[in-house]
């Protein structure tokens, strides 16, 4: 229903004339899964951090290298590990958003993985599944 409306609103802008084909600015940000640390366990193996005591004690981590690599979320299979800046890791996703420079209308959003790569990807996609082929500004802030 959402990318029913956005198209629709696309749609509208365009036959006005409001919008440019040409320049374009991507923005992400990270979306917290539903899971939380509790279900980040070893891929293969008994859970981490003891599980003697209550059933929804608290895991001791200390000391314990936690990774994507090794470990996944048992209750959201696709959420990774992910930190951005100087904040703490999360269970996350990206959330990505391709907006049109002169209107600041959205055309495009998507979610992805949190890897690290997938901002990028993810643009490039964005960029390349809109209508036309004329030559194309895309602005990006460092990530």
């Amino acid at each position: 229903m959402a990318a029913e409306f956005l198209s629709e609103v696309v749609r509208l802008a365009e036959q006005r004339g409001l919008i440019s084909d040409e320049h374009f600015s991507v923005d992400g940000t990270l979306l917290q899964a539903w899971a939380s640390h509790k279900s980040f366990r070893p891929q293969d193996g008994p859970p981490a951090g003891g599980s003697s005591g209550p059933h929804n004690a608290q895991p001791d981590f200390k000391g314990q290298k936690r990774s994507n690599d090794t470990r996944a979320s048992t209750s959201d299979l696709e959420a990774r590990l992910f930190r951005k800046g100087n904040t703490g890791a999360h269970l996350s996703f990206m959330g990505h958003v391709l907006m049109e420079h002169r209107s600041g209308l959205v055309r495009a959003a998507r979610v992805s993985q949190a890897d690290g790569y997938g901002e990028h990807k993810t643009a490039l996609a964005m960029l390349g599944e809109l209508p036309g082929r004329r030559r194309r500004t895309l602005a990006a802030d460092k990530a």
